[in-house]
Parts: C-alpha cells; sequence; structure tokens
C-alpha cells in the first residue's frame, strides 16, 4: 500500500468537523500576511500625511481597515476554511458597528464649534436662511 491510500495514523477524526475541506496547503504564510498587513499600515501612515480631501481621506482610511480586517479574519481566525454562514455570523459585528456609528452621529456634532458658539442644531440651515412667511417683506 503506498502512502497516499495509507489510513491517516490519527483517523478519520482528526480532520474534525471541516473534512477534506480543511486543507492547509497553498496560500499565503503566516509572515506572508503579517507582511502585507505591515505594508498596508504603513500606506496609512503616509496617507494621513497626504494633503487629500478629508472625505477621500476617510474612505481611504475605512476601505485599509476592511481590508486589514478581512486579511485578519481570513487567515488568522481560519474563515478560508468555513462555510458562507460563519462568515455571515463573523461579519455580523462590523453591522453593528456600522449601525451605531450612523445612529450616534448626531450626538457627536455637539463637539464641533457651532454647538460650542450657542448653535444647538449645526446641522441646521442657519436662521438668516429661514423661508419667509407669505406677505412679509423680505430684508
Amino acid at each position: 500500500m503506498d502512502h497516499a491510500h495509507a489510513p491517516s495514523p490519527h483517523g478519520d477524526a482528526s480532520h474534525g468537523s471541516h473534512g477534506a475541506a480543511h486543507h492547509h496547503g497553498g496560500g499565503l504564510s503566516y509572515f506572508a500576511v503579517f507582511m502585507i498587513l505591515l505594508v498596508v499600515t504603513v500606506a496609512e501612515v503616509g496617507v494621513a500625511y497626504l494633503p487629500m480631501h478629508s472625505g477621500l481621506k476617510i474612505f481611504t482610511f475605512i476601505a485599509m481597515a476592511l481590508y486589514k480586517a478581512v486579511m485578519v479574519a481570513y487567515y488568522f481566525m481560519h474563515l478560508k476554511f468555513e462555510s458562507k454562514v460563519m462568515w455571515l455570523v463573523a461579519s455580523a459585528p462590523l453591522f453593528l458597528g456600522v449601525l451605531i456609528t450612523v445612529g450616534t452621529y448626531p450626538d457627536s456634532e455637539k463637539g464641533t464649534t457651532p454647538f460650542k458658539n450657542g448653535v444647538l442644531r449645526p446641522w441646521s440651515p442657519p436662521a438668516d436662511s429661514a423661508p419667509v412667511e407669505a406677505g412679509q417683506p423680505k430684508h
């Protein structure tokens, strides 16, 4: 009997619930993943010093952070061996984080300069641009 068809010395249970899909061959090594994450982190620091529009900078930071999060989940949390359902379970906290961030954004405006100057609703149009009622003269 050749080694390719010999039974595993650990028995079939050594593969756990992953079965044949839990194959560790191929893909990137942990060191390669570490180097990719290091390069992306250094790039983030570089982007922080670039003279670019703040909206584009924020979008770039979010994209880079999501890329790094997926790399960590895929390689270090071994999600590359899991089913799509496990990806859904693992990504649920990300959805919750986005929901909390969007939901609390109006409260974050309270630390801005307009609020400190007495404007209680900095996201509302200024009082001088309020619509004029019918029959009232414009000044």
